[in-house]
């Protein structure tokens, strides 16, 4: 069998799977590069596939460069790779492939880094108060960023938001399309419930294209909000704010994982409220408030005051 013809099948049994469009759409992506790369050593069938060809792919993914001459994160490098794993053991279960040679094809590891910068809680105030709630885009962008911060949900997943996955009356949001498609109820505060109750009977219903997609947020051509787009909107609200700081909606996400910690939540709600599988990826925000212990460590106590007179 083709390559070509496998990674069409397999990307259908995606599909039909309830994977997100995303999900596809980034799995064709990296498969595409994959099956280029290939057929330019002429390995163009299935039964072509070894651990030799495989880690000959890994060696080009490691050394290409971006188009800004950069060598590609490890990030990257390990998402590429990721999806040529998940599709030669998906060859594997249809029984095209009799082993799967993608095993012990090592993936760079990425180590957890700390966010950049994380915004204080009056930063967050000034992002919030930009947009400008008496027009309809405004008051849209202020939900939309409202939600971001009280949620920490990402922005994918603020996306795909529908109107039936909010419940204002008992203060959570139903996240259908979160990471690895597991769904999850996040709460929400009192007063983004009011703000969103308000966009829903105020402004939603005469939006051009409400009664045709069923998606909270909608773009000005009526249909749903694109994670870029949303992407978009934090931006310039920052920039509006007045904030050096580099912003994204991701910035939300860190904030509300570190405010909360910081006012005494457990590691284990805060790993819940951002659907992390793995308590490892939640631990990165208590290095984040460890970081604040120390400096107020060595502001008050008075051992590090004694100290400065040594």
């Amino acid at each position: 069998m083709l390559l070509t013809d496998a990674v069409r099948c397999h990307l259908n049994a995606l599909t039909a799977g309830g994977r997100s469009p995303d999900t596809v759409r980034c799995t064709k992506y990296g498969l595409r590069r994959f099956v280029i790369f290939l057929a330019t050593a002429q390995l163009e069938h299935i039964e072509q596939l070894d651990h030799e060809a495989l880690m000959r792919y890994r060696e080009d993914v490691s050394c290409r460069l971006t188009s800004k001459g950069t060598m590609l994160s490890l990030g990257f490098q390990a998402g590429l790779l990721g999806y040529v794993r998940v599709f030669c053991r998906w060859m594997v279960a249809q029984d095209w492939l009799i082993a799967d040679p993608s095993k012990r094809v090592p993936i760079p590891q990425t180590a957890h880094h700390l966010p950049k910068a994380i915004m204080e809680y009056d930063e967050v105030l000034r992002v919030l108060s930009q947009p400008d709630a008496h027009t309809t885009l405004g008051f849209r962008d202020r939900v939309i960023m409202e939600v971001l911060y009280s949620s920490g949900i990402r922005r994918a997943e603020v996306a795909h938001l529908r109107v039936d996955d909010v419940d204002t009356e008992h203060g959570f949001l139903i996240v259908r399309e979160g990471k690895g498609r597991k769904d999850r109820a996040v709460p929400i505060g009192a007063s983004v419930c009011a703000l969103l109750n308000t966009y829903l009977t105020g402004i939603r219903p005469d939006w051009p294209g409400a009664k045709h997609d069923a998606h909270l947020f909608l773009g000005v051509g009526g249909r749903r909000l694109q994670p870029l787009a949303i992407g978009d909107i934090v931006q310039r609200h920052s920039l509006a704010a007045g904030l050096t700081k580099s912003v994204s909606t991701h910035s939300f996400r860190h904030a509300c994982a570190t405010h909360m910690l910081r006012a005494g939540a457990s590691i284990r709600h805060i790993q819940e409220l951002l659907g992390h599988a793995s308590i490892d990826s939640t631990m990165i925000y208590t290095r984040v408030t460890i970081n604040d212990l120390r400096a107020a460590h060595r502001q008050f106590h008075p051992r590090e005051q004694d100290a400065d007179n040594v």
